[in-house]
């Protein structure tokens, strides 16, 4: 933020992510993961579509594709999320030896079978605004190596890489041999192959088949597709061994877990047709969600297979199954990916699958854990960032009704807590201690639970309200200003956070209080161990407008990252605020040099919440901060809060409350758009950060009326931060003027705060 002087200009960082609906996308409370997800900046949230292999299966053709990806349109699905258009296994021509191949060794497409090729179906899917998928198997094929076809671009063949002693798994024309990695050609000859997929349009490519021994493989596939210039993400199947979770989750974007959700029971060829599974095939899944649970986050998914929602009954599946079919996939925060025939949507699945409230569950980017096991009754949980906790409770027997509970204090929390069921919308109100519900063989229960307020002291009259957390916190600058007595803050306005500023360099890559005093030892350690002492707790800001900046002075986004990573060590922070501004704002080195770094102080860190703060005009964010934010979206950056400094518009603005509401729509119009949410989502990722009274622009005032506009459409929206600049200056100005530590307008002592002070989400 900044100081009336510009001494310094500091801004926030924290999350609070609130949503009814949708919430962060990085779990708060998360299991410490072996390994870091891929940084190859897709998949940030699961992904949602259509795929061809449980309804269409071995027939593929042009046409059925093409009516798919228009019945995603058609039915509204695609507002909803759904967007990719995979196509799966049998597109390919194959001969008594197996694949034919082009040219150059690479599997050949089946031409009666899509006639106008695979370049013109993906540009009729992006013209629908969707996603086109494709599908490949590891290895190379027979016919490649007898023919001895070249490797694009090289002087090797294919004999030259393929280890004809190991035969590899297809599932169509069978005949292909593992390629062995150490000859030379062997990365060039994937190469080929993600550069043709490129340049058809594939934006997501599944390869089957995949097993420990074809690790070489997958990660020759990422090598190739991060080469290929075009974004894919980048999917594993089957029945991956979970020994090697962690390799999948370095290298890929989502894994399957277990073998085929479909039954093949259905009267067709291979068991092709209706039903397309059975309730077995499902239930199956809750055992592997709960093992492989720890391993999913943003741009790494537990892949259960897919949704069989769609065609009613006939599926295989009751209504009570296929909603806790959806229930578990939602929970697991599993891919969302439709097995069904679209052009004949069922109307009692068609609501199903356009509950925004489940569809919010799936792609809050946490994967829940189970919690109770009972014979057939199971209880599964999740705490979203703002505090609230999403509970699914299952009946997975197939006869008799079953009693399903469940108390608080296994979900996470003691007290009462106030309840909203998920699929119907409706709220259930205030509950003591536990929940239960008797539940139909197959049925299931989705609630989201908001613990309710702590009591005050036996014999008050009134509840005490909930404590603002983290979405709050207040700046306070510990350097100058006659900064108040944080405990003293605490006490007058019920705030338990704040966000401390700032972190500076000391002219090199190394952290410091206003770039001189130590991060540890001195006044600012004890400052926060008193407010620790004091049940609150704080966020650090690195940056602001003056003094010389992390981001340019170290000279790698590795480097920073361990700058950053000294000073959440030092305090373990929980959160972590960005004020990017000035020079480090306007270098577009910088800024991608900051993306990088939260990348991997995020991987490394296991729920630390991240908040960029900027400046902004009464559009929203400028030219640079769009820049950012969508360099941020495709580098696969979950950043928590994006948030802004809705002030110094200039012209000596009066009107304060409304035009900062004007700015945080237009963030929020930048932000869904650059990371694909839903509007609940992407309100839930921005935030402001206001300055109380007098700004740095003459005439232009923020007045406590506009705290309370700012209030009102926080509630209304449920934005991930509320706060300002500053505590310092949440006074009136005694015989001076000093900006620094006082508003310059008449107020009693911390009125600003006190407004902002009843957002609890």
């Amino acid at each position: 933020m900044t100081g009336i002087t510009r001494v310094t200009r500091v801004r926030s960082l924290i999350v609070a992510l609130v949503g009814l609906l949708i919430a962060s996308a990085v779990p708060l409370l998360a299991a410490a993961r072996p390994a870091a997800a891929s940084g190859n900046g897709q998949s940030v949230r699961p992904a949602m579509g259509w795929s061809s292999w449980s309804f269409v299966r071995r027939t593929p053709t042009e046409a059925k594709i093409k009516a798919q990806a228009d019945a995603l349109v058609s039915t509204g699905l695609k507002d909803h999320g759904f967007v990719y258009v995979n196509l799966d296994d049998f597109w390919q021509k194959c001969d008594a030896d197996g694949f034919v191949v082009d040219s150059y060794g690479r599997w050949s497409v089946d031409t009666a079978k899509f006639p106008g090729g695979i370049k013109e179906l993906a540009d009729y899917v992006h013209s629908k605004g969707l996603k086109f998928g494709f599908y490949v198997t590891p290895g190379i094929a027979r016919n490649a190596v007898t023919r001895n076809t070249p490797i694009e671009g090289t002087s090797y063949h294919a004999k030259d890489i393929a280890d004809t002693s190991k035969p590899e798994k297809n599932y169509n024309c069978k005949n292909m041999y593992s390629i062995d990695y150490g000859k030379p050609g062997a990365q060039e000859f994937v190469n080929s192959w993600a550069k043709q997929f490129a340049s058809w349009g594939v934006d997501y490519l599944k390869i089957d088949g995949v097993g420990s021994a074809d690790v070489p493989d997958v990660q020759a596939w990422d090598t190739a597709l991060r080469a290929a210039g075009r974004p894919v993400n980048y999917a594993l199947s089957n029945n991956l061994p979970i020994a090697n979770a962690a390799t999948w989750r370095r290298l890929a974007n989502s894994w399957r877990t277990q073998g085929d959700v479909e039954c093949y029971c259905g009267p067709g060829a291979n068991g092709s047709g209706y039903p397309l599974t059975d309730w077995s095939h499902v239930a199956g899944r809750f055992d592997s969600a709960a093992s492989w649970q720890r391993y999913a986050g943003p741009g790494g998914w537990n892949d259960l297979d897919s949704l069989e929602l769609g065609n009613g009954d006939q599926v295989g599946l009751t209504a009570d199954q296929r909603r806790s079919h959806f229930t578990l996939w939602a929970m697991a925060a599993s891919p969302l990916l439709l097995g069904t025939d679209l052009t004949h949507l069922d109307a009692v699945d068609r609501a199903m699958l356009t509950n925004d409230r489940l569809i919010g569950v799936n792609q809050d980017g946490v994967a829940a854990s189970r919690i109770v096991k009972s014979g057939a009754a199971q209880v599964w949980s999740k705490r979203e960032s703002d505090g609230q906790y999403v509970v699914a409770l299952f009946n997975t027997g197939t006869s008799g009704s079953a009693s399903v509970g469940v108390d608080w204090s296994q979900v996470g929390f003691t007290g009462s807590g106030d309840v909203t069921d998920l699929w119907s919308g409706s709220h259930k109100g205030v509950i003591a201690d536990s929940y239960a519900a008797t539940l139909r063989p197959g049925e299931t229960r989705l609630i989201r639970v908001k613990p309710a307020a702590s009591p005050n002291a036996p014999g008050s009259r009134q509840p005490r309200a909930a404590a603002p957390g983290m979405a709050v916190a207040p700046y306070e600058y510990l350097g100058w200003g006659s900064p108040p007595a944080p405990a003293s803050v605490m006490a007058a306005t019920g705030v338990r956070w704040f966000t401390l500023a700032f972190v500076l360099s000391d002219g090199g890559c190394n952290p410091k209080w206003d770039g001189s005093r130590p991060l540890t030892g001195g006044d600012d350690q004890s400052k926060i161990n008193a407010i620790r002492a004091a049940g609150g707790d704080v966020m650090v800001s690195v940056g602001g407008w003056s003094g010389a900046k992390l981001g340019e002075k170290c000279s790698s986004a590795s480097a920073l990252a361990g700058a950053y990573q000294k000073v959440i060590k030092a305090y373990g922070l929980k959160a972590l605020d960005i004020d990017i501004e000035n020079t480090e704002w306007s270098s577009a080195t910088v800024r991608q040099r900051v993306v990088d770094a939260l990348k991997i102080v995020k991987a490394n860190n296991a729920g630390l919440k991240t908040v960029i703060t900027f400046g902004a005009t009464t559009s929203g964010p400028d030219s640079t901060g769009v820049d950012m934010i969508k360099r941020a979206a495709d580098s696969g950056l979950a950043n928590d809060v994006w948030c802004i400094m809705p002030f110094d518009f200039g012209g000596g603005a009066t009107t304060m409350g409304t035009l900062t509401t004007q700015a945080m729509e237009a963030l929020k119009g930048k932000v869904k758009s650059a990371y694909g949410y839903t509007d609940a989502a992407a309100y839930a990722h921005i935030g402001l950060s206001s300055m109380n009274g007098r700004t740095d622009d003459s005439g232009e005032r923020v007045r406590v009326a506009d705290f309370t506009t700012m209030l009102a459409y926080a509630r209304r929206h449920h934005i991930g931060r509320l706060t300002y600049w500053s505590v310092n200056r949440d006074r009136a100005c005694g015989s001076g003027t000093d900006g620094d530590s006082c508003s310059g307008v008449a107020q009693q002592p911390y009125d600003f705060l006190k407004v902002f002070a009843q957002y609890t989400g």
